[in-house]
């Protein structure tokens, strides 16, 4: 037994050992199916999608026949409408009360009249004028009396007047300011010497000093007139 046993055990195929099997039929048979199974489903879905459209197209034809076939429908029945009974109303006519006459007028375009003159207005009159202020005072000269303090002196007198015996009386109009001084003069009437014409005005403003004149309690400008006489003694 033993040597039998050893002989078949020489006899078996050792694995890893043995044989070497080759991949490539069995790779080739895979794509072989799969070709074919594609094959059978895309000559087996057109065939079918074929057969479809050949039976709608004859369901299509199979309708249209049997609308022509069928026969055309009876004309409606003749209706006439029944005749119209006009019923008269009764009307019962009272000719003991009879219609009041109709009475026409006669219509004249006659113009409108004139519109009324507006109403006159009110007007209030103006207010009086305000009343006029009082006069001013007179103003009064410093010192008093005025023909003293006013008189020419010899320092009033023009040097040249002096030495030529020039005489005259010169008219002239100045202005008593609210301060009591003088500023303004002028000459109204010349006493045809100019030397003693410009003598007047300038002693007037140089000396001559006044209380001034007041209008309301106030002290205001005042304008006056004077006579300035140049003689020689």
């Amino acid at each position: 037994m033993t040597e039998q046993q050893s002989s078949l055990q020489q006899l078996r195929p050792v694995h890893g050992k043995g044989l070497k099997k080759n991949p490539w039929p069995g790779i080739v048979f895979v794509i072989a199916f799969h070709v074919v199974a594609i094959y059978a489903l895309a000559t087996g879905l057109a065939n079918s999608t074929v057969q479809l459209l050949r039976e709608n197209l004859k369901a299509v034809v199979t309708t249209e026949e049997l609308k022509e076939d069928l026969p055309p429908p009876p004309p409606p029945p003749d209706f006439k409408p029944p005749p119209v009974v006009a019923i008269a109303p009764e009307v019962s006519i009272d000719l003991a009360q009879a219609p009041p006459p109709t009475v026409t007028t006669a219509t004249t375009n006659t113009p409108p009249p004139p519109p009324a003159p507006p109403a006159p207005v009110a007007v209030a009159p103006p207010p009086p004028p305000p009343p006029p202020p009082p006069p001013p005072t007179q103003p009064v000269c410093i010192p008093e009396p005025c023909a003293r303090a006013h008189a020419v002196t010899q320092d009033d007198y023009p040097a040249v007047s002096i030495r030529l015996q020039e005489q005259g009386v010169v008219a002239i109009k100045y202005t008593i300011t609210a301060e009591g001084g003088v500023n303004e003069c002028a000459v109204t009437q010349t006493s045809g010497k100019p030397r003693l014409d410009d003598a007047a005005c300038t002693m007037v403003r140089k000396r001559w000093r006044f209380k001034p004149a007041t209008q309301d309690g106030k002290p205001v400008a005042f304008q006056q007139t004077a006579q300035v006489t140049f003689q020689l003694k």
